[in-house]
């Protein structure tokens, strides 16, 4: 067995987000009023299934034989949106199969998400917790858990976003330990919001994630290529309370191949970090186990994103448009009381489509962000006027019932 230099054990959380939008069909003009469907189905599944084939069904897999070898003392987290739990259900129900025999481990815990993975954090407080609760519901029913902790789209944290768990009743929330809130703080450490004793505030080590979720197989990097056993060394070496890994699951297969070795990767990294002494918690248990360090400020939203901000989303003109008029719609699609439709509007509110109205997104589907944009804004004017319709149905018949 390899030898390597021990340091005092840490505590160890690790964190993993999956999620798949709903990308849309080249919504053209002409079919606004005439097409009511928006999102290309076909390209959904095939995404879908192609993922679950090189990353979360091998992931799983790992995860579950790390639990098994280590006899329950590993133990990680998953915040999985509710809408690729969806099509999960409909195109690959073994991938819910695989997520549910994870659960069944005891050593798995799901985080709670905005179910449609949107920015309703930043514009409409009472959606945002709307979603939150269906998505708690969604992970109840098919894990048997109910969430307790929570992972905002893309890690957006603020003191009112920290305000808004605690109204909701959560133990934590989960925040970015960006540079721009932390001053002197130790990432490791659990923090609260201003005012907010109840609910605690776990950060993610920023430097370390992105360590290997961007790092790893970068041949310009000083550590390339970086071994497993040293970075369960720096792992080891971390002080503080808990040290919080966080990365998007289809890190693991998808964005690193397996032909880089990542699975093998990880697979000796956890058991060398076991074999060192560290103990592995899941974010509520940290939670409940370790006492706040301190007061966090942060007025200001900030995400797990490059530049810690939320531009990436709402940075410009054709983003901010597009954003502005899907929660305008917010009063009229609910007033309408129809099921289906606020289900498609919220489908709308996935963070994804604005991301996909940036130059720099390398994950998009479209030609250009102006294709994106023009998509986008084709479906919302069709919704637009199936909501206006609805409306005016509604009138009719409260005009009916009063003759």
């Amino acid at each position: 067995m390899r030898a390597f230099n021990f340091f005092p054990d840490m505590n160890i959380t690790l964190t993993f987000h999956a999620h798949q939008p709903n990308r849309l069909i080249p919504y053209d003009f002409f079919k606004i009023g005439e097409h009511a469907f928006y999102e290309d189905d076909q390209l959904n599944g095939r995404v879908l299934s192609a993922v679950a084939e090189r990353c979360y069904l091998p992931a799983n897999r790992m995860m579950k034989q790390l639990i098994e070898l280590s006899d329950g003392k590993f133990k990680f987290a998953l915040a999985i949106s509710g809408v690729i739990l969806e099509q999960a259900r409909y195109h690959r129900p073994d991938l819910i199969t695989s997520f549910q025999e994870l659960a069944e481990t005891g050593c798995v815990e799901f985080l709670a998400m905005p179910y449609y993975a949107s920015l309703a954090s930043l514009y409409s407080t009472g959606e945002f917790a709307e979603q939150v609760e269906e998505h708690c519901d969604l992970i109840e029913e098919l894990f048997g858990q109910r969430p307790t902790v929570l992972w905002n789209t893309g890690m957006l944290y603020s003191n009112a976003i920290a305000a808004q768990a605690y109204d909701m009743g959560f133990d934590g929330i989960m925040a970015d330990g960006s540079g721009r809130m932390m001053s002197n703080r130790n990432t490791n450490d659990l923090q609260c919001a201003p005012l907010i004793d109840k609910t605690k505030t776990l950060l993610r080590h920023r430097h370390l994630s992105n360590d290997l979720a961007n790092r790893r197989t970068d041949p310009t990097w000083s550590e390339y290529p970086l071994s497993p056993y040293t970075f369960a060394e720096w792992l080891s070496a971390e002080q503080g309370q808990v040290v919080n890994i966080s990365m998007d699951y289809e890190t693991l297969g998808e964005r690193q191949a397996d032909s880089t070795g990542v699975f093998e990767f990880w697979r000796t990294m956890i058991t060398a970090a076991l074999f060192a002494g560290n103990e592995f918690y899941t974010p509520g248990e940290a939670v409940r186990t370790f006492p706040s360090c301190g007061t966090l400020n942060c007025p200001n939203p900030v995400s797990c994103s490059t530049f810690g901000t939320t531009t990436h989303w709402n940075g410009n003109v054709m983003q901010q448009e597009a954003i502005k008029k899907i929660y305008d719609l917010e009063t009229a699609v609910k007033a309408s009381e129809d099921r289906d439709m606020i289900h498609v509007w919220r489908k709308l509110q996935s963070a994804d489509h604005f991301h996909y109205m940036e130059k720099s997104n390398g994950f998009t589907p479209y030609p250009s962000p102006y294709d994106a944009y023009i998509y986008y804004m084709n479906a919302l004017a069709d919704l637009q006027v199936r909501v206006k319709q609805e409306a005016e149905l509604i009138h009719k018949a409260g005009r009916a019932s009063m003759a």
